[in-house]
């Protein structure tokens, strides 16, 4: 998952990224601290969103403002802050979670559909055969026809 990951940053070019088993374990991180992992504020963000992209078994495209449009906004967080969050479910080997500053822009939806598409031309078998280049080869050929299926 960790290959994963890494290619998945390369892709998108996040500036954060964080693998979690299927009980939102950490099992690798990128840019992401000590002190940001031990934030709470941070921890039920992420936990939230890959547990509900776990649940929905789709990925979750939100911010770190607005997390679910019935409740207000998480008032600690100013705009200044505002990051844009992708996570993404690995069938049946945990989540991805990615996140950046809103300034470098969002990840476009053809992207998160193709990454998802790759999710599940790879997971079934197993990502752990897979190697950082060659999953970002992968994706450059996965769903051109048909993204996110």
């Amino acid at each position: 998952m960790e290959h994963f990951m890494n290619a998945a940053r390369s892709i998108t070019r996040v500036e954060r990224g964080m693998v979690v088993d299927l009980d939102l374990q950490v099992l690798a991180t990128i840019n992401l601290d000590q002190a940001t992992l031990g934030s709470p504020q941070f921890v039920h963000l992420a936990t939230e969103t890959l547990r509900k992209a776990l649940e929905g078994d789709a990925p979750l495209i939100t911010n770190n403002i607005i997390g679910d449009i019935q409740e207000p906004p998480t008032t600690n967080t100013n705009f200044s802050d505002l990051r844009v969050i992708v996570a993404l479910p690995l069938k049946g080997y945990g989540a991805l979670y990615l996140d950046q500053h809103i300034r470098y822009g969002i990840i476009p939806r053809e992207v998160i559909d193709r990454l998802m598409c790759l999710v599940n031309r790879i997971f079934p078998d197993g990502e752990k055969h897979h190697t950082e280049s060659e999953l970002i080869e992968l994706y450059e050929e996965a769903c051109l026809e048909q993204p996110g299926i």
